[in-house]
């Protein structure tokens, strides 16, 4: 089918709904109807014609196939990753004693910064 017959057929369709529902010249919802029809006239039917052509169902379900086994793949490295991660609790104990330690000898040196600032303005 040519672009002017879907677009022969898509008008000939709004007229019978039209004339069905007893729906006048000027009422919104035709307005809404003739933007989707072009829509349809530069998107939809622009790609069926010239652009690349939908694929078939064994091409769709093979990129399905291969995008679940991908995920499954990735949640299950995931989950791995989460397991080491919580093997080593014990780590975060450690780290708190060194940073407690690195804050005292910090404030220490600041303390001995500031008394010998002040001797010497003095």
């Amino acid at each position: 089918m040519s672009a002017q017959e879907r677009k022969l057929a898509l008008r000939n369709a709004v007229l019978e709904w039209q004339r069905k529902f007893g729906i006048s010249d000027g009422d919104p919802i035709l307005a809404s109807l003739e933007l989707f029809q072009i829509y349809l006239e530069s998107h939809v039917w622009a790609e069926r014609d010239n652009g690349p052509k939908l694929p078939a169902f064994e091409e769709f379900r093979e990129l399905v196939e291969t995008l679940d086994t991908r995920t499954r793949e990735f949640v299950r490295q995931t989950d791995e990753l989460i397991r080491e991660l919580r093997k080593r609790p014990e780590s975060k104990a450690g780290a708190g004693f060194y940073h407690g330690l690195a804050l005292i000898v910090v404030a220490a040196l600041a303390l001995s910064v500031g008394f010998l600032a002040a001797i010497h303005w003095r």
